[in-house]
């Protein structure tokens, strides 16, 4: 019998064997990660968070030559001078920037926590700083052409919830309020504020109760740290003492200023405004033109200077351009600030009175001579100190007792019953980011 030979190996088998192989070949040099993304040339991915949503803590590490943007959390001992560095950020750069910032000092103290994004160009140029100084609030140095940097602050909307702290005297008033909860530093005002109507060594006694009403400023449902003093009760055996924010400035139950009134001047004697407050000022050293939020004052070096009202000094230090430097809180809207310091004669935290020697006058950093500049913030804006109207010892107007009566019930009443309470008031001429 005679079989007909069929191939067994076909050309087609051949063509079939090929592929399979190409097949193993390709799945064993492929990415083992299924979320692997192949990107074909010219494809460029953001992968930036949007501008609404919370940002984890970055690493600090310094941004390669190819990124375009780094983030920076700030610790424990960094400052600009570190952070540039790591960056590969020349120092005249950095010089720059502080020069930009001589009429804010946003830059001055860094607080670890505190996020910086750096937008570098593809050669390594510094094209933006951004701090974000609190979660409603960034400030932005922007080059320019000529190689200095514009400083613009953004705000979120903001709104304030108020909190209530209750507590019995139990030895020093510090250590009762600190035990409810209190920030030392609104301890500090809240005792200025009753020391006016009382002596806390001769006139408090155990049990005596104590109650504070802090705001909260608010943007979405985060915290941005910012508080105030809202009203306060001391109850002490058959008198209550009282303390009510309104329009900025403190009062008892009756409308009564319980603050004296700022001085004008922050020295003994006037001297003469060697350069006056100025949004558009020509800088007498950089011939550029930039706000200067304060009056310059033509004193000698050692002139002493006064806190021109009674508050908290919130901070001190040494700018490389605004020289050595004083910033004193006083409560409500008011702020002042002092530089070109010789010497500074308080301590971060201190107490002061109106009228008491903080400092002496001096030409500390970036100064054509000997002078003072001194500066009014009031709600957070600097301000004419010359013109401007400044706290007073008079009562309140009798066109806002009724507004201010208003206002005592209903601090009477959450200090009275409340345990908490939330939303009170909301900020006004808010923004967006």
């Amino acid at each position: 019998m005679i079989f007909n030979r069929v191939p067994f190996f076909t050309s087609l088998h051949k063509v079939l064997l090929v592929i399979v192989c190409l097949m193993l070949a390709l799945a064993a040099i492929a990415p083992s990660d299924p979320t692997a993304i192949t990107l074909t040339p010219g494809l460029s991915v953001s992968t930036d968070k949007a501008v609404n949503e919370p940002l984890s803590p970055p690493e600090n590490k310094p941004a390669l030559q190819d990124e375009t943007k780094a983030q920076w959390l700030v610790k424990p001992g960094d400052n600009l001078s570190y952070i540039f560095q790591q960056n590969g950020i020349p120092a005249s750069v950095l010089h720059n920037v502080m020069q930009a910032d001589t009429q804010y000092l946003d830059l001055e103290t860094l607080q670890p926590g505190v996020r910086l994004g750096l937008d570098l160009t593809d050669d390594g140029t510094l094209a933006q700083l951004t701090l974000y100084r609190d979660p409603a609030r960034k400030i932005t140095y922007t080059r320019q052409i000529d190689g200095t940097y514009q400083h613009q602050e953004q705000q979120a909307k903001t709104y304030w919830v108020s909190e209530v702290y209750r507590g019995d005297i139990k030895g020093s008033f510090y250590l009762s309020a600190r035990g409810v909860g209190l920030e030392q530093s609104q301890i500090a005002l809240i005792s200025q504020l009753l020391s006016y109507q009382l002596n806390f060594r001769r006139d408090l006694r155990a049990g005596d109760h104590f109650t504070a009403v802090i705001g909260r400023e608010m943007t979405g449902q985060v915290e941005t740290g910012q508080t105030r003093i809202e009203s306060v009760s001391l109850q002490r055996r058959q008198r209550t003492h009282y303390v009510f924010q309104f329009k900025g400035h403190y009062y008892d139950e009756k409308g009564e200023s319980i603050t004296p009134a700022f001085l004008r001047w922050p020295t003994s004697k006037r001297y003469r405004i060697s350069s006056a407050f100025n949004k558009n000022r020509l800088h007498p050293i950089t011939k550029r033109r930039a706000p200067h939020h304060g009056v310059d004052l033509a004193t000698p070096t050692g002139t002493p200077i006064l806190s021109t009202g009674d508050g908290v000094v919130a901070r001190i230090g040494n700018h490389p351009f605004a020289g050595k430097y004083i910033d004193i809180d006083h409560g409500g809207s008011y702020k002042t600030r002092y530089l070109h310091l010789s010497r500074i004669q308080v301590k971060r935290g201190s107490q002061v009175k109106r009228g008491q020697r903080i400092a002496l006058s001096g030409n500390t950093g970036r100064s054509t001579g000997p002078h003072l500049h001194f500066e009014l913030h009031i709600d957070g804006r600097p301000v004419n100190p010359v013109t401007a109207k400044i706290p007073t010892a008079a009562a309140i107007k009798p066109q806002d007792m009724a507004e201010f009566s208003a206002l005592r019930e209903q601090k009477m009443a959450v200090m009275e019953q409340a345990a908490s309470m939330s939303e009170l008031q909301t900020a006004e001429n808010s923004r967006d980011f």
